[in-house]
């Protein structure tokens, strides 16, 4: 089994490739993110509580509002 670190490389290739293909389509970036949000909420409410899945979304809007996600 591949490690965490070595998944999430790979899960992230595979998005941006996913979101060039969208961009190659002329599909507007903000329906490409929110499709991208809506498909990964469904996955996480297959298998987690939805008071779960709100905690963690409610965590990343925290990591938003502090930067985390900002290049540097």
């Amino acid at each position: 089994m591949v490690d965490e670190k070595k998944q999430k490389k790979i899960a992230s290739s595979i998005v941006l490739k996913a979101r060039a293909e969208c961009r190659e389509n002329k599909i507007d970036s903000y329906i490409t993110i929110g499709a991208f949000i809506d498909e990964i909420i469904r996955e996480l409410i297959t298998s987690n509580s939805d008071d779960k899945v709100a905690s963690f979304l409610e965590s990343l809007a925290k990591k938003v509002r502090n930067g985390v996600y900002r290049k540097k």
